[in-house]
């Protein structure tokens, strides 16, 4: 009975920390506003525990072979091992970094390397139809114009909520009609072909969004050091061209030990944001403290009084 007392004492005294790391997972669960929640399950706890001193190890031989699938250009087989050394070593910011840069970079490009081979073979297609095919078969056509066309605003205007809603609106709508068509002519080549050309700026999005997703929820191991906070700034900047949550997580990297290149990146996202009193007052900051931005500096706070721009 005794034993049995000390067990349950000793589980409270191990319960309370995990509760108290539970919150703070929440607190910046919520912080970040995630979509998905990051949950310390008992079965982490046992598998941290299991390795115990392997578990560098383990993450080394896993980061190994993340290494050789980035270099042969197998991004999809690197997404689980990624996941998998962030679950060993949470604190270790640069799979965070890494694998964000995949999703949102190299899987997104990956994910439209087929369509210029499909748009050509529906064109092939296109050209023998006679004008009532052509007729009978303009939803497709429709399709066609609507999917390169979102596929250039992707890369053109960005990838904003409002954006994206838009994007998948308009798929939607082509999708509704080439469904019916298929479902009166099964087997029909072009249906096939623009179904699958339909299916690639969804692909887009979703890995550019699983980009943005895994940074923040990287963001919640480590949210006292600058470095996930300025890659996803920079994704929204560079990637999305969403100039409000840019600066919203550049301005959050600031707060944190960084190198003098975040504040640059974050005088640029004022001014792409439309913030050019911002922009002005943070490259006069930059300058202060970082001489070697002075030439640089000076160029873009000129540029930007006179002429409202600075930024190509």
């Amino acid at each position: 009975m005794k034993k049995n007392w000390v067990n349950l004492f000793v589980a409270i005294l191990l319960f309370i920390p995990l509760r108290f790391l539970q919150v703070s997972i929440d607190y910046h669960k919520k912080l970040e506003d995630l979509e998905t929640g990051v949950l310390l399950m008992p079965g982490q706890m046992a598998g941290s525990l299991v390795l115990s001193g392997f578990k560098g190890l383990a993450a080394d031989l896993l980061w190994l072979n993340v290494e050789e699938y980035w270099h042969s250009g197998q991004h999809y087989k690197m997404l689980p091992l990624l996941e998998a050394v962030a679950w060993l070593q949470p604190t270790y910011v640069t799979v965070w970094a890494v694998g964000g840069w995949h999703m949102a970079y190299n899987i997104y490009v990956q994910a439209g390397q087929d369509e210029g081979k499909i748009s050509e073979q529906l064109e092939k297609i296109q050209k023998d139809w006679s004008p009532s095919e052509q007729e009978k078969y303009r939803a497709i056509s429709e399709a066609v114009k609507a999917n390169k066309t979102i596929l250039e605003q992707l890369d053109k205007k960005g990838k904003t909520e409002e954006l994206v809603r838009g994007y998948l609106a308009s798929l939607e709508k082509h999708e509704t009609k080439i469904t019916a068509l298929a479902e009166k002519e099964s087997g029909n080549k072009a249906v096939e072909l623009v179904n699958t050309l339909l299916a690639i700026p969804r692909n887009k999005i979703f890995w550019y969004q699983q980009g943005v997703q895994f940074l923040k929820k990287g963001i919640t191991y480590n949210p006292d050091k600058y470095d996930l906070y300025f890659e996803l700034g920079w994704t929204y900047y560079h990637k999305g061209m969403d100039y409000p949550n840019a600066v919203k997580y550049l301005e959050k990297a600031i707060k944190h030990p960084h190198p003098d290149y975040v504040d640059d990146v974050l005088a640029h996202a004022y001014e792409k944001n439309g913030q050019i009193d911002k922009a002005i007052a943070q490259w006069e900051y930059l300058m202060k403290i970082a001489p070697s931005f002075k030439g640089i500096a000076e160029r873009m706070i000129h540029d930007l009084k006179t002429k409202g721009k600075a930024t190509p």
